[in-house]
């Protein structure tokens, strides 16, 4: 859903959002279902404010395991969007720090589900892993070690110093 900057009056807009189809345009799969709060203020006929909340849960695929686990998004971001080409600011123009975060966008339009997309996209955490002590694969075998052990654990391993644990053993 776009807005043009020229619909949003002077007092601001609101919008929520439930739909969820932007979710999957990034490749994302929804665990929870999706409450999103924003608010529309124009500082101008080349800026806007957006503020607003988004949560929801997505299904994430463990980086060690493979296993999928959910991951819940609760976030409140403040941007403004500023049309590139008019766009003539400095450091010392910014009235606080919040407005550091200035999104350049081509047109004078807000993209609601893309700015929604990226705001999931920046909470998703690097490595996603479903708990901080997930043991992952067996690299031997492929079991999955959260679930147990498997054969290969005890086997010796091809290190380069098991010819050295072998001589420290005599």
């Amino acid at each position: 859903m776009k807005v043009p900057f020229a619909e949003i009056p002077a007092n601001g807009s609101r919008y929520s959002i439930t739909d969820d189809a932007w979710l999957a345009e990034a490749g994302l799969r929804r665990a929870a279902s999706v409450q999103a709060e924003l608010e529309l203020h124009r500082k101008g006929d080349s800026r806007t404010e957006v503020r607003g909340s988004l949560h929801t849960g997505l299904r994430l695929t463990c980086d060690r395991c493979l296993n999928d686990y959910d991951f819940p998004v609760d976030t409140d971001f403040c941007l403004v969007l500023e049309v590139a080409e008019e766009a003539d600011w400095s450091v010392k123009e910014l009235d606080s720090a919040a407005e550091l975060d200035v999104v350049q966008v081509d047109e004078p339009a807000a993209d609601l589900e893309d700015i929604l997309r990226q705001q999931v996209l920046l909470c998703l955490p690097v490595k996603q892993l479903c708990s901080p002590t997930c043991r992952g694969l067996c690299p031997g075998c492929g079991a999955d070690l959260n679930s147990g052990g498997c054969a290969c654990a005890s086997e010796t391993s091809n290190s380069p110093f098991a010819v050295l644990a072998a001589l420290k053993k005599k």
